[in-house]
């Protein structure tokens, strides 16, 4: 009965999808992606680029969890560019009274790690791509203010201030703040256009920062990405991205993100030998308490 109710469900997500596509509106969205998307030719361009990731994991336990974290920077080559910071350690389930989640809480910790990685290395580079959205992350942060650890926060996104080499990348930004649609602009960019191209960088206040936003496409017929920098910058510079970018993406997407990712992630796996290493292979994990029976 259950899955049969879920089934049901998803035919009227359908429905209403297909509904909404056939309205005026959904026109007109369409029509707006297609006005602000600018086509472009790219120019091949050496340029020193890095991708800044970070993966976590963590194992619950009655009364505590453990986690780790890896945050690296490193060159296309797979080469670092500096050393990698990696955690492994234990908090209680309501560290500092927070109550929040050990997935917030952690990805937090991570999130600190990658901005002191790109404070660290941005004058060393041309490019330093750092995976996710600082305008998502700082609403969230704001949020949690109340947390010792949010309020820290701050102090790593400080540095990032004015810092044009410092660029965040989303593959699947919900944004809607140019197109203004019921869906991510991504979507109805994506629907319309498939040349390499851009959009013109619009500015964001937060937190005494200002923050440029702007799509490009990379690669022909591949999806558009989502970019923000901590800094205000103009076409000339979005060209630029394109033209340092162009040649190694892979299916429209920065190869060095690619690297980063596959190197930082920490596999369940991985967290298993962790666990064995740090003592606690013997101690009954919270879902293994569950399933008592």
């Amino acid at each position: 009965m259950t899955l049969k109710q879920l089934f049901e469900r998803a035919k009227l997500v359908k429905q209403r999808l297909q509904e909404e596509e056939s309205s005026e509106r959904f026109r007109e969205w369409l029509s707006r992606a297609k006005d602000v998307w600018k086509s472009y030719k790219p120019s091949k361009v050496e340029k020193k680029v890095a991708a800044i990731d970070s993966g976590w994991n963590y194992r619950t336990y009655c009364g505590f969890y453990l986690y780790a974290i890896r945050a690296v920077a490193v060159a296309q080559s797979s080469e670092t560019v500096t050393d990698p910071i990696v955690d492994v350690d234990i908090l209680p389930m309501e560290d500092d009274g927070s109550g929040i989640s050990p997935e917030l809480y952690i990805q937090g910790i991570a999130e600190c790690y990658e901005h002191d990685l790109a404070s660290k290395v941005a004058n060393l580079l041309d490019i330093v791509l750092v995976d996710g959205s600082i305008l998502a992350r700082l609403n969230a942060m704001r949020t949690l203010s109340r947390v010792k650890l949010f309020r820290e926060y701050a102090v790593y996104v400080r540095p990032l201030k004015n810092a044009k080499n410092i660029l965040f990348v989303s593959k699947y930004s919900q944004d809607r703040s140019l197109v203004h649609g019921a869906l991510g602009d991504v979507y109805y960019i994506n629907r319309v256009t498939n040349d390499i191209g851009y959009t013109e960088p619009i500015t964001f206040e937060r937190d005494g920062m200002t923050i440029s936003v702007f799509y490009v496409r990379l690669s022909k017929n591949s999806d558009a990405i989502h970019v923000e920098v901590p800094a205000i910058v103009d076409l000339e510079y979005v060209r630029s991205v394109i033209d340092a970018l162009y040649n190694t993406a892979v299916k429209g997407y920065p190869y060095a993100l690619m690297v980063a990712h596959e190197i930082a992630s920490l596999p369940n796996d991985f967290m298993d030998m962790i666990s064995e290493v740090a003592g606690l292979s013997v101690l009954p994990t919270a879902r293994e308490v569950l399933e008592v029976g």
